[in-house]
């Protein structure tokens, strides 16, 4: 009681000082709505300012009297007090008044529409609460974006006099505050009400039509997925739908949490430029440019952001400050899309821009409204309807031609059938004549290759067998065939050295024409070779000579095709005893069938392909001996590049290069049981061909009875006890008791010792023939034709030591001074390259 006397005290005496006027807004006609707004044409429409958080005891007193006891300002609402104010707000809780002079209808129920308040409020009438929204001194935003409604009791009116209208508002925000947006009204209730409705309703229904459309456009998509565009726009209208939904009034009605809708509306906001940006790109069919990738980029990390945080003033901040700027560099591209279609005079460029522009402007507009630059209603739910229009005119465009192209089609149907019945004719015909032409080259291609791809043998103990399957199969004037780049070849040669058989097993690079052509290169090369084997000069070479020229010949004309033609094999030549001399040029490695087990009797690439650049220093020939009943099984790569299923209709194509192996063993070695294995577990993807080697021995070895073996371990004794004359005494008998190889061998070591050289070499030769794998008599051999003055002899042993083993150093240093003594320098420098490569290779 003390205390309200002390204040009606200071009212009295305030009141004998000279009051100023005061500003006040007169409510002529009680059945119409009047608006509070500052205006510039009416001085009185003044609203004052306070900032001072007064008391309620003080506001129930607060009169006309006594107004000016405190330090009001005039200002203009609505507006952001921060923009209004002549000084900065220095508190966070303000008040507002507004004077009113009431002209009441007693028949009407009347209510203030104050506009959409920043943050929260106390609304006072004539200094009666009358109404209130958020939850004063809250840590976090209440509702600074909801207009507020509320009814004035009939009591608290006081007609024909000035009525005080005061708005209690505590800040949220550092920069802005107060009645912001829309308008301040005081009116009948229904009609407040009516017009609030009125044009949330308005609203609604346009975003019901913007629903529909993302709705149609989705429609589109799902039933042409190709069609990306109509995707992207229809999430452009649901998230431009869902946006200004979460700004419409009637959100409130759902009673959903203030802060989630808003962090809600901050989410879908960074999407609408993104989709829009996309939708044009894709209309267009335009390049996603790198600058569209790094906002995209950006704004994906800004919705991650905003996704976790909760704090509204940052995100208001990281909108205003970080985001929208992007917006600029967005527009940059969009209209860099569409003046580009402009120049090429594409007509839905022409409808977009001005709908997009239209749109933009309002986007404009409604970024500086939310900033508080000025006060104006939202427009850019009614301006997209706009770009829905231009989007119908290109869809009404679009309709209107597919309907003419129909009923053209319809008038014309007939015709057209017709016509098209006759061209599609007039191409079958042509194709059927191109295909007749092409397989008549693809038969003459055959009957060429045919004759090449021989199997000649006259070696009694070898049996060959070849199998070819092309993938490329024709049928010209009746007959069937096959055309590839997959060759088998077996030719006979008769060298002074013995009988023996030369085959190679190639699959030339490319399909069909191509492979036949190098098919055809290599068979022709081949076959000229083995027809030149007459000349005397010819026969005189050793295997690993005739073998290496064979080679050379090959490669060089392959090369000259500089990289076009390419092919892998592998080129070999066995005698009548077993023994296989072959080269490996990126061909899959041969497979070894002996007592029921297949293995490889190769483990790593030592060759690349025929053709290939500088080929010559990887050359190497190897050797292996076949025993009586080996099978030798030579294939191309079909063989492991067969399509395998698991179960599945997806097709795996194998891996696994040791498969092959179980195949071999499971058909035990026979070729048609190893083609039909390899077809029941996969399927066959390219050219397959398979040439086998069987070998049959015919002289058995010498079967060396028990005191002959016994004598020659006690030979062997006395060379180690250093009893060389005897033991060369004794071995020379045993030698013609019972000729063996290895016998040979120690007789040609113990010339060797003696320097008996011519004796040495005899024996040594003798040797080889029996087992032509021993590689250190070689080398023996031209030490001792060295030693004896035939360079020439010497340097065709060493030459064949160093074509199998380039590593025995021995040789090689016997072999380079051989060729310095001849002058065979152009000789040297060929196998140099040899050397050198193959030093830095062992190196690495």
């Amino acid at each position: 009681m003390i205390k309200k006397l002390l204040i009606v005290l200071v009212f009295s005496f305030s009141r004998i000082e000279s009051s100023p006027s005061i500003d006040f807004t007169i409510q002529n006609d009680p059945k119409t709505i009047l608006s509070l707004d500052t205006q510039s044409i009416d001085p009185n429409s003044k609203w004052y300012i306070l900032e001072t958080d007064l008391e309620e005891e003080v506001i129930q007193n607060i009169n006309e009297n006594n107004f000016h006891t405190w330090e009001w300002k005039r200002i203009k609402i609505p507006g952001n007090l921060f923009f209004n104010s002549e000084n900065y707000i220095k508190t966070r809780t303000v008040m507002l008044a507004k004077w009113i002079e009431f002209n009441e209808d007693k028949n009407l129920q009347y209510s203030f529409r104050l506009g959409i308040i920043n943050d929260r409020d106390r609304t006072y009438f004539n200094g009666n609460l009358i109404g209130k929204t958020g939850e004063w001194d809250s840590l976090i935003p209440q509702n600074y974006d909801k207009v507020r409604i509320y009814p004035i009791p009939d009591q608290l009116i006081h007609s024909n006099k000035k009525n005080l209208l005061l708005v209690k508002i505590q800040l949220y925000f550092k920069n802005s505050g107060g009645i912001e947006q829309d308008q301040t009204l005081l009116g009948p209730t229904k009609e407040i009400q009516s017009r609030f409705f009125k044009d949330e309703f308005i609203k609604l229904i346009f975003l019901t039509i913007y629903a529909t459309v993302g709705g149609y456009f989705l429609f589109l998509f799902i039933r042409r997925r190709k069609v990306r565009e109509n995707l992207f726009f229809s999430l452009f209208s649901f998230a431009f739908v869902f946006y200004n939904f979460l700004r419409n009034q009637l959100k409130y009605e759902l009673g959903f949490p203030f802060l989630e809708m808003k962090k809600v509306e901050y989410l879908i906001i960074l999407l609408l430029i993104p989709f829009m940006y996309h939708f044009l790109r894709t209309l267009f069919n335009e390049k996603y440019s790198i600058f569209g990738k790094i906002l995209d980029s950006f704004q994906l990390c800004i919705f991650v952001f905003f996704f976790f945080s909760s704090n509204i003033e940052i995100l208001n901040f990281t909108l205003a400050n970080f985001v929208q700027p992007t917006w600029i560099i967005y527009v940059i591209l969009i209209f860099t899309i569409l003046i580009r279609n402009l120049k090429k005079k594409e007509k839905r460029a022409i409808y977009i821009t001005v709908g997009i522009t239209i749109v933009l402007i309002a986007a404009i507009i409604d970024t500086a409204t939310n900033r508080n630059y000025w006060v104006f209603p939202r427009i850019m739910g009614y301006a997209f309807l706009f770009f829905n229009i231009s989007l119908a005119i290109i869809l009404a465009n679009s309709f209107v031609k597919l309907n003419e192209e129909v009923e053209d089609l319809n008038k014309n149907l007939e015709k057209k059938v017709e016509e098209r019945t006759d061209a599609l004719n007039e191409s079958l015909n042509q194709l059927q004549i191109l295909k007749e032409r092409q397989d008549g080259d693809y038969f003459l291609t055959s009957l060429l290759i045919q004759p090449l791809a021989r199997i000649q043998n006259r070696i009694p103990s070898i049996q060959f067998e070849s199998y070819i399957n092309q993938k490329k199969k024709f049928h010209f004037r009746g007959k069937n065939g096959e055309i590839g780049g997959d060759i088998c070849i077996v030719g006979p040669l008769t060298l002074d050295s013995g009988e023996y058989t030369v085959f190679a097993n190639a699959d030339a690079m490319g399909k069909s024409i191509q492979g036949a052509g190098g098919a055809l290169v290599l068979g022709v090369v081949f076959q000229a070779v083995l027809s030149r084997v007459k000349s005397n000069d010819t026969k005189k070479r050793p295997p690993e000579l005739w073998l290496k020229d064979l080679y050379i010949e090959l490669q060089s004309v392959f090369a000259s095709f500089d990289g076009s033609m390419l092919s892998s094999v592998v080129l070999g030549m066995v005698g009548g005893n077993g023994f296989v001399y072959y080269i490996n040029a990126e061909h899959p490695w041969s497979i070894l069938y002996r007592d029921g087990v297949s293995s490889f009797i190769e483990t790593e690439l030592s060759m690349r392909k025929l053709g290939f650049p500088k080929n010559n220093t990887h050359f190497q020939i190897k050797t292996f001996a076949l025993l009586d009943g080996d099978i030798l099984l030579i294939g191309s790569d079909g063989r492991d590049d067969i399509g395998i299923y698991n179960g599945t209709e997806i097709r795996n194509i194998n891996e696994d290069e040791t498969l092959i192996l179980r195949f071999v063993e499971r058909s035990e070695g026979n070729l048609l049981k190893l083609v039909k294995e390899i077809e029941e577990n996969g399927e066959i993807t390219d050219d397959i061909s398979f040439l086998k080697i069987t070998y049959h021995s015919t002289n058995k070895n010498i079967t060396i009875s028990e005191s002959i073996r016994t004598k020659f371990l006690n030979i062997q004794s006395e060379v180690k006890k250093g009893n060389e004359k005897q033991a060369l005494s004794d071995i020379l008998s045993l030698i013609e008791e019972a000729a063996h190889p290895n016998f040979h061998s120690l007789a040609g070591k113990i010339y060797f010792q003696n320097k008996e050289w011519e004796k040495a070499i005899l024996h040594f030769k003798k040797s080889l023939e029996g087992n032509p794998s021993k590689e250190n008599y070689l080398y023996m051999i031209a030490k001792a034709e060295y030693l004896l003055g035939r360079l020439t002899e010497a340097v065709v042993w060493s030459e064949r030591l160093f074509l199998r083993n380039k590593f025995n150093q021995k040789n090689t240093k016997l072999f380079f001074h051989l060729l310095d003594r001849m002058e065979q320098y152009d000789k040297k420098n060929f196998y140099l390259d040899f050397l050198n490569i193959s030093n830095a290779e062992s190196k690495v």
